[in-house]
């Protein structure tokens, strides 16, 4: 009966709502629960702050779950109100992961976590969970494609801009971001500010806003958002 009255829902009641930038990219314009949502790329952190802070700010809440190099400041950044992010620790054995994040789809709607290596074998259990609870799972890193990611990003070609001669400040990224996965048919590419030069994420459709150098590891900076 619950699966037939959710085939019977309309999709824009069981997805959660995003960014504009990543609607046009989701095949019902949101994150739908149960999902699995892979990240990847230089800046597999910054698209899934990007993803998630929209859902939190209109109530929402998460979980983020094995992500060390999660910084709170940097989910601000992102307009993700820190009120309704929970952090959990684990220890990186993959059963341990299995029962944490699978806890946390019981009472959070959106769970960020960086699966181990070895998580391929338990991510049938937590799909399971997702399914059931109708949470949403954000995967970072390469090994969230051994979860089967319904929709997967992919994040390349990362350019700085703001600094000049020797001298400036870095103040806005643009990401090529791509968008595939077992729902998405077509694969689609969309260029981003991954911030912006005012910190949000938008179409990166104008033309550079300063000096710009190219930052495929990271950089001092790159690594504090993403």
């Amino acid at each position: 009966m619950t699966s037939s009255l959710a085939a019977l829902t309309p999709a824009r009641d069981r997805c959660l709502p995003v960014d504009e930038t990543f609607a046009h990219l989701l095949p019902d314009g949101g994150l739908r629960r149960g999902w699995v949502v892979g990240c990847t790329g230089p800046a597999a952190l910054s698209v899934a702050l990007a993803l998630v802070a929209r859902p939190a700010t209109v109530g929402s809440w998460m979980a983020a779950v094995g992500v060390p190099m999660l910084g709170v400041e940097a989910a601000g950044e992102f307009g993700v109100p820190l009120a309704r992010l929970v952090r959990v620790d684990t220890t990186g054995r993959a059963d341990e992961w299995a029962e944490r994040v699978a806890a946390a789809a019981d009472g959070f709607d959106i769970v960020i976590t960086h699966p181990p290596a070895d998580a391929e074998r338990a991510a049938r259990r937590v799909r399971t969970r997702l399914q059931a609870r109708g949470a949403v799972l954000i995967a970072i890193g390469p090994t969230s494609t051994g979860l089967s990611c319904d929709v997967a990003f992919g994040t390349s070609a990362p350019v700085w801009h703001g600094l000049g001669q020797g001298s400036g400040h870095l103040i806005a990224r643009r990401v090529t971001v791509t968008a595939g996965g077992r729902r998405l048919p077509r694969p689609a590419e969309r260029e981003l500010w991954l911030p912006g030069p005012d910190g949000r994420v938008s179409f990166a459709d104008r033309g550079p806003v300063g000096a710009a150098r190219s930052d495929d590891h990271g950089g001092t900076v790159a690594t504090r958002v993403g």
